[in-house]
């Protein structure tokens, strides 16, 4: 059963793909996921209206733009930690209402019922124990931390940057990674390379976004009304009635490699016309011929091309 990272930073969408990925194989789970992102909602907007309080008394003598961006960035993060620890009921309350037990579950236990409001908040905060509250703070404060310093890291990274200087280093770096996928569809993960080295003529030319930031894109997937992440908009080569023309289309962005493998996964196991290559089991070449043919790319050529690159030596040694 795939599982939701409950540590994931709260401004990663890549974490809503998971979830209606989830939902479909998982509702129970999804469900108290959603639960506990409502409730995280919640008591980031009390945290608010706190915050906002304790400005109309009066600014503190460091205030400025900067730190009050940090401030709501870690009051989002601790109110995330707070409801993925246990939170102050409202999460457990809304899964059991919404699985239609929530009303007959408090009447029979003589439980509380909650009515959402600030003082019912406060109430159940105040119930919680000290050392959680600081623990939860504490945790919160160093998953932000680590997240803004990736995306700092991220900001100034180019697409010249990621891209791979030799076919060996291209295959060393993402192999494992065509292995993970490979596993998970049921198919020879060499196929799977094989095309992300065909997608990018062997990782020398990855896709850039518009700020010249990478899109670590390797698969060709195009940002349609499916996708709500980021985009790149690139010049691409189309095959139109056999001709070739160049167009300017949306390609899905992501924040790594990993994430285009994983969405690559994805987006072949959720799409009708591409169940026939998923049977081709360890047969690379037969994976690739149904993928052109579910219409995964207007080149004719497109498999044969995949089959060349698989003869290539720097495949003939991956087990």
């Amino acid at each position: 059963m795939s599982r939701i990272d409950n540590n994931a930073f709260f401004a990663d969408f890549n974490s809503l793909a998971d979830l209606k990925r989830q939902a479909q194989k998982d509702p129970d789970a999804a469900l108290k996921k959603v639960a506990q992102e409502f409730e995280a909602i919640f008591i980031n907007m009390m945290f608010k209206n706190m915050r906002q309080a304790n400005e109309n008394i009066g600014g503190g003598l460091f205030d400025s733009t900067q730190t009050k961006q940090y401030t709501e960035m870690m009051d989002t993060q601790m109110a995330q930690s707070l409801a993925n620890a246990g939170g102050i009921g409202l999460a457990e309350s809304l899964t059991r209402q919404l699985q239609g037990k929530g009303m007959g579950a408090a009447v029979n236990s003589g439980e509380e019922k909650s009515d959402g409001s600030e003082q019912a908040f406060l109430r159940r905060l105040s119930a919680l124990d000290l050392e959680q509250v600081r623990g939860v703070a504490q945790r919160a404060a160093q998953d932000l931390a680590e997240s803004t310093k990736r995306m700092a890291e991220n900001s100034n990274i180019s697409a010249k940057d990621v891209a791979f200087e030799t076919p060996d280093s291209f295959v060393e770096t993402l192999w494992p990674h065509a292995q993970k996928a490979g596993e998970k569809l049921g198919v020879d993960p060499r196929a799977i390379l094989a095309q992300a080295a065909l997608e990018t003529g062997w990782g020398k030319h990855p896709m850039a976004k518009h700020d010249g930031s990478p899109s670590y894109n390797l698969f060709g997937i195009k940002a349609d009304q499916r996708w709500s992440g980021d985009r790149a908009l690139v010049n691409t080569l189309e095959f139109r009635d056999g001709v070739a023309q160049k167009e300017r289309a949306a390609f899905r962005a992501y924040d790594s490699f990993e994430q285009s493998f994983d969405d690559y996964a994805n987006f072949l196991q959720t799409s009708e016309r591409y169940q026939n290559a998923l049977q081709a089991g360890d047969d690379a070449a037969m994976f690739a011929a149904y993928l052109q043919k579910g219409g995964y790319a207007t080149d004719p050529n497109y498999a044969d091309k995949i089959s060349n690159i698989l003869s290539s030596k720097w495949f003939k040694t991956l087990l």
